[in-house]
């Protein structure tokens, strides 16, 4: 396809085993980087997820797009639209359709195949789009600055409360990168879940036809795949709760057995009851929010929220890089 360019960065993965290994190897707490969760299975068994009746925000944040008005009074013309984390194209899709003119999309994200796959539907379903589809990491800035041009403005969108996933020490780090990459007076779109009744909230990560508990195993089918190891998902347990004091919804394997895992010529010793912590959701409210926002480098344009005040879109602009 003429409009379609595919570019891939991820880097290497002899670095990405150290770091599996030494976060396993951790004597306080195991975990495995969220990231790992989306490789191209993962990706698939999260689009499931969203269209969940327990999974409300992905319902809440498509009826926030549907506020075509409120984008077109917020959002620049002929703008480039860099998309962290593409993940499928329907809510881009949406955020093109009330754009005015949009010029360019730049999907990022980790898995290479999902990339592929969505990048040559979109393509396909916008040929007068340009289209520049990049495997990455959302950390590789200055790769990614080589590809983000500055002869239009620069619309970053990052939905599905992506940033939940980061403590919030590395939220505004990687806001203050995503201000890096778009440029000063560029423009950011960007989904929150806010926090609301805790049983709701746990639902949503504990739903009933089992999607999320499938999603968190797949973590370590990845995770064999990737450095040969040993893992089995039927002596793992999925559990995801709300951490009151941290504000966050935690996902966490539960071993369910003494075990000991064979990675990379390590042994990884599990005791009965212990856990791997592989995800975490911040909740905010969005009075934290915009301080987040505000301290990362951000003006806060404009927010809306659904009817029923889940999930909420802010609208920024960088003005510090």
């Amino acid at each position: 396809m003429e409009n379609l360019n595919f570019y891939n960065l991820k880097e290497d993965t002899v670095l990405e085993d150290k770091e599996i290994i030494e976060n396993l190897e951790s004597s306080s707490q195991k975990k495995i980087n969220s990231k790992h969760l989306y490789d191209e299975i993962g990706s698939k068994l999260f689009e499931k997820i969203t269209n969940l009746d327990d999974y409300y925000p992905t319902r809440s944040e498509l009826e926030i797009l549907e506020k075509k008005n409120v984008f077109k009074k917020n959002l620049p013309e002929s703008a480039s639209v860099i998309e962290f984390g593409s993940g499928s194209y329907k809510k881009v899709k949406k955020l093109l359709e009330a754009l005015n003119n949009p010029k360019e999309y730049i999907p990022i994200d980790i898995s290479y195949e999902f990339l592929k796959t969505n990048a040559k539907a979109f393509a396909k379903k916008f040929p007068k789009i340009n289209v520049k589809a990049v495997c990455a990491d959302f950390n590789q800035i200055q790769s990614l600055k080589k590809i983000v041009q500055h002869k239009s403005k620069n619309l970053g969108f990052f939905p599905g409360s992506t940033i939940g996933n980061f403590v919030p020490d590395e939220a505004q780090k990687l806001l203050k990168k995503f201000a890096k990459i778009l440029g000063k007076d560029n423009y950011l779109v960007i989904g929150v879940d806010i926090r609301k009744d805790k049983k709701l909230m746990e639902k949503a990560y504990n739903d009933s036809q089992g999607v999320t508990a499938e999603f968190n195993k797949n973590i370590l089918k990845g995770i064999n795949k990737k450095t040969g190891a040993k893992f089995k998902t039927e002596y793992f347990e999925h559990f995801a709760y709300f951490n009151d004091d941290e504000k966050r919804i935690e996902m966490h394997l539960i071993s369910k057995k003494n075990q000991i895992v064979n990675i990379s010529n390590k042994k990884i010793r599990f005791d009965k009851g212990e856990t791997i912590h592989t995800e975490n959701s911040y909740k905010y409210s969005i009075e934290e929010f915009k301080k987040l926002s505000i301290s990362s480098g951000y003006k806060v344009i404009d927010f809306v929220t659904d009817k029923n005040k889940y999930f909420g879109v802010f609208f920024l602009k960088v003005i510090q890089t």
